[in-house]
């Protein structure tokens, strides 16, 4: 990019006020977007303008250690959802990633941390503090040097004596508590007697209440609210009465961007947000695809204090309702302009994945029931760039394989986001399940396979068997005159098979055996496609050869080879 164009963009955004700069900020590498706060003279306001969810995306993408600047800035509020997020694992305290967040925020500012402690719901401070000490009162009347032998080592009043539970963090809760004591003697006296005398299990309930009522809060649902994200939904079931967010005064912060800005570049979804004019509007949708990516970390079990798993959350929330709303409006940018503005984004996430989780119901059938149950290690036989392709599909998110990169091609898996997604998505279901036949009729014997691989080969284990292999071996066999059989070739044979094996006569011995064992047309078409790509690879790989010497046996994975069997002397 010319960086003209950056110095200016940079510029735009140092002269925004800080409750517009946040969703221009999520948009910029994090690295980028922490320098661009802190160059602001009004870097705090800045912080604070960002939604919860934001600010906390970006402490984990910049990483905790280096964003520490940032968690100086930070409102209390969002430290709060940043221990609701790192500090909870579904209904249970976890105090190891509670005591490293704060050992961070005590290094960030004592200050802060102070303002924290005093605003932090006082359950959660006790079941944290009850899980790192043990606790001790020494009665009034009690002299402290008689006891000294039976109370724990560490005292700051020879009142309350305690000792940590986990000696690596001994340093950090001395500090907190001498904080404590020494700002506010009332405030820690009332946290130890706590320690001491509540009940872990209540104590513990209780913070959990509260924690959960934040997350709701931010449209962050339990696992059972969040499965309603997979219910399947039809077109004529989408109703049009979706209403916008009301605001009623400057002073509400503002709806979380990092789901909007997964959206990608150049999709009907994105075409469509660049129409948005009504700040309503897009504050709604906002909201909406926050609420969307939430759901999906949830029920797909992905974790939330992990900034890959929310990116991934966010950018499948993004490709599902750009799939949606092409189905719904069949591609058209004004039709789908009025859709956000009557249709909720969750209708269309539901949509959407409906159609792609019908092609992933129809090959998990294939899988477990169809004819790749009956290999050993089923969907591995297939062929590249098949196999890759069936790989992205079966996920807990399906994928589809592409070829990026126009000087180095490579393949890359990306969301299903349009109808033209779903369109490859299906038809590679079509082709691998039109296989069936082919694969019946080789009359594959594994166990005989296995015990006759050449070890030197590129096939030297059963599971390195493809059904490409298969084919070309059983035609071989025919080439030579012989009848076709899935048996390993001799190696030593190699040079009179290659001289055989021309890719013109490999594909017309090819066609006949898919004639006679394929019914149909359409089938004979879809196997042909599978059968063709690997014709056109071994065309690729041999050229050179031709009318020389044949290649190294050793490279080619298209034939199955035993070691050559001599005969005594």
């Amino acid at each position: 990019m010319d960086k003209r164009v950056v110095d200016f963009e940079t510029k735009r955004l140092e002269k925004l006020p800080p409750r517009e700069v946040g969703p221009y900020l999520m948009s910029l590498p994090a690295k980028q977007r922490m320098e661009t706060i802190l160059a602001r003279p009004d870097a705090e306001a800045v912080v604070a303008a960002l939604p919860e969810q934001d600010f906390y995306l970006t402490l984990k993408e910049i990483g905790p250690e280096d964003a520490l600047p940032l968690l100086e800035l930070a409102r209390v509020d969002q430290i709060t959802h940043v221990f609701d997020l790192e500090a909870w694992r579904r209904d249970r305290i976890v105090p190891g990633p509670a005591a490293q967040w704060l050992d961070r925020l005590y290094r960030a500012s004592g200050r802060k941390l102070l303002a924290w402690l005093y605003q932090a719901d006082f359950e959660l401070l006790v079941s944290v503090f009850k899980k790192w000490l043990r606790v001790a009162h020494i009665p009034e009347d009690t002299d402290p040097t008689e006891a000294v032998d039976t109370l724990p080592k560490n005292t700051l009043d020879d009142q309350y004596f305690w000792e940590a539970r986990y000696p690596q963090y001994e340093d950090l809760i001395r500090n907190i508590l001498s904080f404590l004591f020494e700002a506010h003697y009332g405030f820690y006296k009332e946290l130890m007697n706590q320690i001491i005398w509540a009940l872990d299990a209540e104590v513990e309930e209780e913070a959990y209440r509260f924690h959960r009522g934040r997350l709701e809060d931010r449209a962050i649902p339990d696992y059972y609210d969040a499965l309603e994200i997979y219910r399947a939904m039809e077109p004529e079931e989408i109703p049009y009465d979706k209403l916008l967010v009301e605001r009623n005064g400057e002073d509400l912060e503002n709806p979380p961007a990092f789901a909007l800005v997964a959206v990608p570049e150049g999709g009907l979804f994105r075409r469509a947000l660049e129409a948005v004019e009504d700040a309503r509007l897009l504050e709604t949708l906002q909201l909406e695809m926050a609420s969307i990516a939430n759901k999906v970390v949830v029920a797909d079990a992905l974790a939330p204090d992990d900034a890959e798993d929310l990116r991934e959350a966010a950018g499948k929330a993004a490709a599902m309702v750009n799939l949606g709303l092409d189905l719904l409006t069949a591609g058209d940018a004004a039709l789908a302009a009025s859709a956000l503005e009557r249709v909720y984004l969750e209708h269309l996430f539901r949509l959407g994945h409906s159609r792609v989780a019908e092609i992933q119901r129809t090959l998990r059938r294939l899988t477990k029931s169809g004819w790749l149950s009956r290999w050993a290690f089923g969907p591995t036989i297939l062929d590249s760039p098949w196999a890759e392709r069936l790989e992205g599909l079966m996920g807990k998110t399906a994928k589809v394989t592409r070829l990026q990169g126009a000087e180095r091609p490579r393949l890359v898996q990306s969301f299903i986001q349009d109808r033209r997604d779903l369109h490859d998505a299906a038809h590679w279901v079509q082709v691998t399940a039109s296989l069936g036949p082919v694969f019946d009729a080789l009359e594959v014997n594994p166990a005989q396979l296995a015990e006759e691989l050449w070890a030197e080969g590129q096939v030297r284990i059963l599971e390195e068997v493809t059904l490409g292999s298969l084919l070309f071996t059983a035609t071989a066999w025919s080439l030579l005159g012989e009848s076709r059989r899935v048996e390993p070739l001799a190696v030593d044979r190699w040079p009179e098979i290659f001289a055989a094996a021309a890719p013109e006569a490999l594909s017309e011995t090819l066609s006949g055996f898919v004639d006679s064992c394929v019914a149909g047309e359409k089938r004979r078409r879809l196997v042909w496609e599978y059968v063709q790509g690997l014709v056109d690879r071994y065309d690729e790989e041999t050229r050179a050869f031709r009318g020389k010497e044949p290649p190294d046996p050793r490279l080619m994975g298209l034939f199955l080879f035993r070691a050559p069997r001599y005969k005594p002397a």
